[in-house]
């Protein structure tokens, strides 16, 4: 039996992200009840819901919205099926949650912001380094002026190279939309757009290759975004770099002060002097990740109820498809 005063919740998707994240935050969330659990492949998901202990599954979202009475969905099914999904549950009159990316392109990620503002639902999307502690500290002290005016910024985000014994459906271009610059490069732009409150965009000049994995999509990208006259953004990102561990980092320099993500570090001048003032608690990172997603599953379920409003937007997923869009274009020139 269901209890009537918890949000209930359905997930479609019983892939990665949902085992290892978003099916033990809602269960572990006390104003969420994880209702029932749906993916195309029933082996997975009859499988995934013994391991849970989710009692209700299906391999048709369809009969998942005909039979349950849902408030909300988390969606983590490959791009290619958001958008159909997602104008399909806004439609139902549930709230939702989409894995990043929202779509495979700016036309299909427009198409189901409509739906949810004509259908007056919620959409989140699942940004979850905009619900890291490290993250929020670091845009409250750009947001009061602490840094001074941004002058620069540095990001990447570099797996190590590794062995890709199996197809994965974000190396289909069809599925995906695109490669690492879509998969990766995505969460960097966001994450950077959303410190700095989403600047507009002067210039975007994009490169990107194939060689190392020989994939049908990039596996190596780079690019220079320019934010202003004065402000300057590049960005690198691989599925195939040559070091022994992974590494991601956030780097801006300001008038001011800088800082740097992963782990925070920051420095502020003082007359001629540099001094640091990191603020202790913020230096596990592994931590920081993980309870990302615990803090969006909560966040979720604070729109639902009415307590918040989406911390990010489907039009701002919009606005960073457009960047990634001219990207790629200027990668094919």
């Amino acid at each position: 039996m269901g209890n009537s005063n918890k949000v209930r919740v359905g997930i479609i998707g019983a892939g990665g992200i949902s085992q290892v994240s978003h099916i033990p935050n809602i269960i572990s969330e006390p104003s969420a009840e994880l209702v029932a659990l749906c993916d195309t492949d029933a082996g997975r998901v009859a499988a995934v819901a013994e391991r849970f202990g989710i009692s209700t599954w299906y391999d048709q979202p369809e009969d998942m919205l005909k039979r349950e009475k849902l408030d909300g969905i988390i969606l983590t099914t490959p791009t290619i099926t958001h958008l159909p999904l997602a104008q399909m549950i806004l439609e139902s009159g549930i709230d939702l949650m989409v894995e990043k990316p929202l779509a495979r392109n700016v036309n299909e990620a427009k198409k189901i912001v409509e739906t949810a503002e004509k259908t007056g639902r919620v959409l989140l999307v699942a940004m979850n380094h905009r619900f890291r502690e490290d993250t929020d500290h670091l845009k409250n002290l750009i947001q009061e002026g602490e840094l001074g005016e941004i002058q620069m910024v540095r990001a990447g985000w570099l797996r190590r190279l590794g062995v890709w014994g199996r197809p994965y459906w974000f190396t289909d271009p069809k599925l995906a939309g695109g490669g690492v610059l879509m998969d990766l490069g995505l969460q960097m732009i966001d994450l950077v757009f959303y410190l700095l409150g989403f600047p507009a965009v002067v210039e975007t000049v994009g490169s990107a290759s194939n060689a190392t994995l020989e994939l049908e999509v990039e596996d190596t990208a780079s690019a220079f975004i320019r934010l202003s006259d004065e402000t300057s953004f590049t960005l690198g990102v691989s599925w195939a770099n040559c070091s022994r561990e992974d590494i991601a980092y956030t780097y801006i320099s300001g008038s001011k002060g800088a800082a740097s993500l992963n782990p925070l570090r920051l420095t502020r001048r003082r007359g001629n002097r540099v001094i640091e003032t990191t603020p202790p608690g913020l230096e596990d990172i592994s931590e920081l990740y993980r309870e990302s997603y615990r803090f969006e599953v909560a966040h979720f379920i604070d729109c639902i109820e009415g307590e918040s409003k989406p911390l990010a937007t489907g039009r701002e997923a919009i606005a960073t498809l457009e960047v990634l869009e001219k990207l790629y274009q200027s990668a094919d020139k």
